[in-house]
């Protein structure tokens, strides 16, 4: 099964699902396919007539339906409506490393009664052991206890270094993800800073694709060289 993550938000396709801090908003198949396909997709622009593709596919629907679908995930986002950016006269784009993917095995449904049974079958077998146990003579079961004692200290220290290692790896990817401006691609052309401004009418024709295209709070474009 997987999910999307964004801070404490979660995106779940299968149930289609968005849950932030405050509720789980409810979407409709094509909302889901919609935020999905742009998530898969980040940093590219995607076109309304792809998106259009995506959402309703093999029908034909009014352009109103994809501004329809997007106000609506807006509005499942609460505060942070911004995720999904506008670029005038081009589509919508998500900005790179906005959601986390994770996958992870379902749970596993136990059948109670035989539950039961494996449980009291498992007691019957140790009161037997026990049984058994009784006739070893004392100094085999203190070397036994011993060992077992021993063997503690190392189990919980290779327990805490697996969870401070997890612990670090996803500190480290939040960092990067919080750090980075959010970018999109336009023809192999990287542009990062304020997307949300960005014109594709407005920008230089003789553009190398080399160096990085960075907007500022206006606006205005800059190449970094």
């Amino acid at each position: 099964m997987i999910i999307y993550k964004y801070g404490k938000d979660v995106f779940e396709p299968q149930k289609s699902a968005y849950t932030n801090q405050e509720a789980t908003t409810k979407l409709s198949a094509s909302e889901t396919k919609i935020l999905q396909f742009l998530i898969d997709n980040s940093g590219e622009i995607i076109s309304r007539e792809k998106l259009l593709e995506i959402g309703w596919p093999d029908k034909v629907v009014v352009p109103n339906s994809l501004n329809v679908a997007i106000a609506n995930l807006r509005k499942a986002f609460k505060s942070k409506n911004e995720i999904i950016i506008t670029i005038k006269g081009a589509g919508f784009t998500i900005a790179n490393n906005t959601f986390i993917q994770q996958q992870f095995q379902p749970e596993v449904i136990i059948d109670t009664e035989q539950h039961h049974a494996e449980q009291r079958q498992s007691a019957d077998n140790n009161t037997d052991t026990d049984t058994d146990n009784n006739t070893i003579n004392s100094d085999i079961n203190h070397i036994t206890v011993t060992e077992k004692n021993k063997s503690l200290p190392t189990m919980t220290k290779i327990g805490y270094a697996v969870c401070l290692t997890v612990i670090f790896a996803w500190i480290m990817l939040w960092a990067s993800s919080w750090q980075s401006p959010p970018c999109v691609t336009v023809n192999n052309q990287k542009i990062c800073g304020n997307i949300g401004l960005l014109n594709l009418q407005k920008l230089p024709q003789n553009l190398s694709g080399k160096n990085t295209i960075y907007i500022d709070t206006t606006g205005k474009t800059y190449e970094k060289i």
